[in-house]
């Protein structure tokens, strides 16, 4: 029969397990977004007993020896590193990233406790997880704990948070496991050394460890933006690409059309003179030819082209399209970020107006140049409601990585010409408003 002392050293009062639940819990804030594998209570209960079991036999015989605890603990954070991909469908670059971000958590919250409890002559030996086991000692690690696991959480945990999920790259995460790997047994045995000769010296170095480990939470930040920052450039560049060959389609398309178009007119008048065909079906007839043969006509050829593309897509969607447009403000600009900039403003609008009762479908657009200032605005019935980030809508589809380019593609080209721009909903409308400066050439004029 098992004996209430067993029950009480198997879940309590272990060393070795101390530190696994202590590395566990400050990793679980930056990996706990993470999609969890399918019978995820299975997983973790297959390895969290083991790992109980194991650090029970390290307790009894690693015998104090600083070598055998720390082969150990290495033991046991290989453990954890394939337990949470057992447990999370993740990357191992993201795992192991996430890990050193707890890690450095976990010892900064070590640290801390030390320095508060050799200040306060808690702990005359200055070993954590409590040999003593007193209530101070636990109150006062727990205290440090908590405190240290929000502060991180609200400040680097939410901002990693919101980066999304970057794929970071294996040579980045190596970095900052082996520097955790490295540097925290050099750490851990100076500051046992000094320890021993000068408190003051031990708890500057402490101090200092600290200061060091929030460094390095901060530099996984910039490195996680810098992933997301080159994701999004790839993603534009291939956006691009894929615009351009698209502009090239819609030209011969809507050439060839009006080509046809022109042609259809002739017959239909040909066929209205011989008068073998019911005039009223000949009236239909060419009013739909009309449709298509109506370019629209706003003095920049780049323009006329895109925004003929999108009446024609708006007819066919039964949408209302209004247009005022002066092609000359747009001039300055290079052809692909015409074709881009208004193709992902309209696509963004016809896209939204789809889902509209027929009745309540339109979308106007206005471009227009006043006082050497390019002018777009651009607006469509809209009645949900929206969340933004950094000034950009974020997308409402399940495939959050594959959509959401096209206003950010927005942003970036008014921000190339140090144009400003904004989105607003209200008065049930979706608005896009656009302001660029218009360069002058050399002589002194308006480049468009």
């Amino acid at each position: 029969m098992v004996s209430l002392a067993f029950i009480r050293r198997f879940l309590f009062n272990v060393k070795f397990w101390d530190i696994f639940v202590a590395f566990l819990l400050a990793t679980l804030p930056f990996i706990f977004r993470c999609s969890r594998r399918p019978h995820f209570v299975r997983w973790a209960i297959a390895w969290l007993v083991p790992i109980r079991l194991l650090c029970l036999f390290f307790a009894h015989t690693y015998g104090g020896n600083i070598a055998v605890e720390a082969f150990y603990s290495a033991i046991l954070l290989l453990l954890m590193i394939g337990g949470l991909l057992c447990c999370f469908e993740e990357k191992l670059s993201n795992v192991l990233f996430y890990f050193s971000s707890g890690f450095a958590t976990w010892y900064i919250s070590d640290r801390l406790f030390l320095v508060i409890a050799s200040i306060c002559r808690l702990n005359s030996s200055l070993v954590p997880y409590f040999t003593e086991r007193t209530p101070s000692h636990i109150l006062l690690y727990i205290t440090c704990f908590l405190a240290v696991y929000l502060f991180i959480y609200f400040t680097v945990g939410k901002k990693m948070h919101a980066l999304g999920d970057s794929e970071i790259p294996m040579q980045n995460a190596l970095l900052f496991l082996l520097l955790d790997c490295m540097l925290t047994p050099i750490f851990y045995f100076e500051s046992g050394a000094i320890s021993q000769y000068n408190i003051f010296f031990y708890n500057l170095l402490n101090i200092g460890e600290i200061i060091f480990y929030i460094f390095m939470l901060l530099l996984q930040v910039q490195m996680l933006a810098a992933a997301k920052d080159r994701v999004e450039i790839s993603t534009m560049k291939k956006l691009w690409v894929e615009e351009q060959k698209q502009y090239q389609l819609v030209k011969e398309n809507i050439d060839a059309i009006n080509i046809k178009c022109h042609d259809l007119k002739h017959q239909i008048r040909n066929l209205r003179t011989t008068g073998q065909v019911d005039p009223a079906y000949l009236d239909d007839l060419e009013r739909s030819v009309s449709i298509y043969n109506s370019a629209v006509r706003t003095g920049n050829e780049t323009l006329d082209i895109v925004l003929t593309d999108k009446r024609l897509h708006c007819a066919s969607h039964n949408i209302q399209f209004t247009c005022i447009a002066d092609g000359s403000g747009v001039a300055f600009m290079e052809t692909m970020d015409i074709f881009s900039l208004f193709g992902n403003i309209l696509d963004n609008a016809i896209e939204c107006e789809s889902l509209q009762p027929p009745e309540m479908r339109f979308i106007h657009l206005s471009v227009r140049t006043v006082n050497r200032m390019l002018t777009i605005h651009a607006e469509n019935h809209f009645e949900d409601s929206l969340q933004f980030k950094d000034g950009l809508p974020v997308t409402t589809k399940a495939d959050k990585d594959s959509h959401g380019y096209g206003i950010m593609s927005v942003r970036h080209i008014v921000e190339k010409y140090n144009g400003s721009f904004s989105i607003s909903t209200q008065d049930k409308l979706f608005q896009i408003d656009i302001i660029m400066p218009i360069p002058c050439d050399d002589t002194g004029r308006s480049a468009g």
